[in-house]
């Protein structure tokens, strides 16, 4: 069918589909629908539109085409994924297979759909979802064993005793009298389902052929063989056996971090993630499991009667490529911008969440120091950030700006809406690479007004509780002085963006606000740091005052002496401490800094960076991104503003000596080299942008007397020599 003739009432002719029973929870259940087109040719378009509460792996004549569709839900807002099948379909007999989940709960990274349901349409196929699907309940998944991990869903608990002959399902002739005809639960759209909106991200990326690894057999004589397969990195897969057993014997299936430690605060207690428990029939047993499972390795554990045949994996991932790669001769710099990517791109999925291990959690503050980076190294996931600024903004309630959307447990964190409306936030770098100026023209009253919820004393902004008073993950903070110097930052950014939207109606105010915060901020200065603590020094306040840029000259020397010289900040604010330090115009005491503070990170065989520099908590957190954005951002010189229109490099060969970078911007694709001796630098830049791009020579930062200049460069191949 011509897509101009396609009808435009979307799922307008496809009904809600599942088993009887659509209030299971924890349901389980294989969707099947038949088709033909004999000695006819298939068409060479067969566009799909599915949608499922809560989540799907779907196969066409037995290739899997979608794995973990459906993207979490908030509320009443859900999405339908889209993928033409077209390449799939022969000639002859055909056959459409989905398994479907319903999980039935809430965690910190979904809201639970009232409802199980499935719905789909192929108009190219003349397919609609209603009674011609078959549907079978798969028994075999008893109830699930509890966990106490943060997130959404259920753990697997699989008795293959139970799941009838399905091990043929994806076969088009496969015919079983265990599949009745699904069951119309109603029509689209109604109140029981609510609406859908397109994915606004792309649908995953997964190994479309299992991954067969090795793996080493561990026997113990009490736990029996335990199979222990490395994946090549921490990453997310489902898992896959095939193993002959006598029946009735568990196995288990876990990762390396299937129990992980909990955060600071509570660092006695161990949050165990979802896992898999199999019992076997008599022969051969073949699983599939299709619950992500996160790790650096998959760990079997049987008893010695069961024989291994395969052991496998599927990997899953956010569908994007890095666009960022990086180079020096720092093997140790090498190593922590490799993990600092693979965090990352750990961290990436319906929502940009600050661990995969433990929470699944989009924390508004871990989201935004994210952000850079993933702007700077995965710039075709920036979709993931403008969809993290569509949960914040309409999940917000009145006034308020929520960490953990969509989520069940939504929280007001005032420390967390002020870094993300600070000017190196959320906001600002999807302003920054996007230069989306068109949301924030819809939004900026609201933005505005969660800002007017602070109230101001003769001594700058007063404290805001909201639901947690939270700043980093370390203690001793100056709690006033850091909310003081984030609310400066985030006037600051507001009033950029109101002059660029034509709105000014907040200027006078925020003058007034930031004049009064700059006034206290100079009332605490001592002589030797600003603090509001009788000379107890916080590392975070005196960066961010620097980074608001309210330190004067005569005082740069001395804050960058306190800033390194004192270490409060975690990992999660770590990145304030070393771009202040770069500020001040000491890339050298930041380079000094950063190479002591990661030492152990770096040497670590860990492939990620976790909640503190030392392997406590998680072991894959999403604010040590922020590692990408110090090394390209900060050491590297590279700074994008106004939608990758302007883009400025300033070496700083204190902090890096040899450099190669390649990253694409919303302008175009920019390679930059530097190569270092002590008498003769070789800048070379490659600028394939459309971007006004510039090169800062500053003699401080080359360590020897040149001329101080700006240089325009032009498209193509530049060359300098210093």
């Amino acid at each position: 069918m011509d897509k101009a003739m396609e009808p435009t009432v979307l799922f307008g002719k496809s009904k809600w589909i599942w088993t009887a029973d659509a209030d299971k929870k924890n349901s389980n259940i294989i969707l099947r629908r038949t088709f033909s087109f004999g000695q006819g040719k298939p068409p060479a378009r067969a566009v799909c539109r599915i949608a499922c509460n809560t989540h799907y792996c779907m196969f066409v004549n037995g290739n899997a085409v979608v794995w973990y569709g459906g993207l979490d839900r908030s509320g009443d807002r859900a999405f339908y994924d889209e993928i033409d099948i077209a390449k799939h379909l022969v000639k002859g007999d055909n056959a459409i297979v989905v398994y479907c989940k319903y999980y039935g709960n809430s965690g910190r990274d979904l809201v639970d759909a009232p409802h199980a349901g499935f719905i789909f349409e192929c108009h190219d196929l003349e397919i609609y979802s209603d009674k011609s699907f078959t549907a079978y309940e798969n028994v075999a998944y008893k109830a699930p064993q509890s966990t106490n991990c943060c997130y959404a869903g259920w753990g697997v608990n699989y008795d293959a005793a139970l799941e009838g002959q399905i091990q043929n399902v994806l076969d088009p002739l496969f015919s079983s009298s265990q599949f009745a005809p699904a069951f119309e639960h109603g029509c689209y759209p109604d109140e029981r389902y609510g609406t859908l909106e397109p994915r606004p991200l792309p649908l995953e990326r997964f190994s479309t052929q299992r991954v067969f690894g090795k793996y080493k057999k561990l026997t113990d004589q009490f736990e029996g063989d335990r199979y222990v397969m490395p994946l090549p990195r921490e990453m997310r897969v489902t898992p896959y056996m095939e193993v002959a057993g006598n029946g009735q014997e568990t196995i288990t299936i876990t990762t390396d971090r299937t129990e992980c430690g909990g955060g600071f605060g509570e660092e006695s207690s161990v949050y165990k993630a979802h896992f898999v428990m199999y019992t076997t029939k008599p022969t051969l047993n073949v699983y599939e499991g299709m619950l992500p499972m996160v790790g650096n390795a998959l760990i079997f554990t049987m008893p010695r009667s069961v024989k291994v045949i395969k052991l496998g994996y599927r990997e899953l991932g956010y569908g994007t490529t890095r666009t960022c790669d990086f180079d020096t001769d720092d093997d140790k710099l090498c190593a922590l911008y490799e993990k600092a990517i693979n965090t990352l791109y750990c961290c990436m999925g319906s929502t940009l969440i600050d661990t995969p291990e433990r929470e699944r959690t989009m924390w508004l503050g871990d989201a935004s120091i994210a952000s850079r980076a993933l702007f700077l190294t995965y710039y075709d996931a920036a979709p993931l950030v403008k969809k993290v600024i569509s949960d914040v903004l309409d999940n917000s309630d009145g006034d308020v700006l929520y960490s953990g959307v969509p989520g069940g447990i939504p929280a007001d964190i005032p420390s967390h809406g002020l870094l993300a409306l600070g000017e190196r936030g959320l906001f600002a770098n999807y302003l920054d690479f996007v230069g989306d100026v068109e949301l924030f023209r819809a939004r900026y009253e609201q933005l505005c007004s969660y800002v007017m919820l602070w109230d101001m004393t003769e001594h700058g902004v007063a404290l805001r509780d909201g639901m947690r008073r939270w700043y980093d993950n370390l203690y001793n903070i100056d709690e006033a002085l850091v909310e003081n110097a984030m609310y400066y930052s985030a006037c600051k950014f507001l009033k950029r963006v109101g002059k660029l939207v034509g709105n000014y109606d907040y200027d006078e105010t925020f003058d007034d606000r930031m004049d009064n915060i700059a006034e206290y901020v100079e009332s605490c200065w001592d002589g030797m740091g600003y603090t509001s603590r009788d000379g107890g020094y916080d590392d975070r306040a005196n960066a961010l005052i620097t980074l608001a840029g309210l330190v004067p000259d005569d005082r740069k020397d001395g804050v960058a002496r306190l800033l390194s010289a004192t270490v409060c900040a975690s990992p999660y604010m770590e990145w304030a401490v070393i771009e202040a330090l770069v500020k001040l115009g000491r890339g050298d005491l930041a380079r000094k800094r950063f190479d002591s503070r990661y030492a152990t990170a770096a040497e670590s065989e860990q492939t990620t960076l976790g909640e503190d520099y030392n392997g406590y908590g998680s072991g894959c957190q999403s604010y040590q991104a922020a590692v990408a954005t110090e090394i390209i951002a900060m050491f590297g010189g590279i700074g994008v503003r106004d939608g990758g229109t302007r883009i400025n490099i300033t070496p700083d060969f204190r902090a890096i000596k040899d450099m190669r970078l390649s990253l694409k911007t919303a302008s175009g694709e920019l390679e930059v080299r530097y190569k270092y001796s002590p008498t003769r630098i070789d800048i070379l830049v490659d600028n394939r942008t459309s971007a006004k791009v510039e090169l800062d020579i500053l003699p401080e930062n080359i360590g020897r007397a040149v001329e101080r200049r700006t240089i325009t460069l032009n498209k193509g191949k530049n060359k300098f020599t210093v």
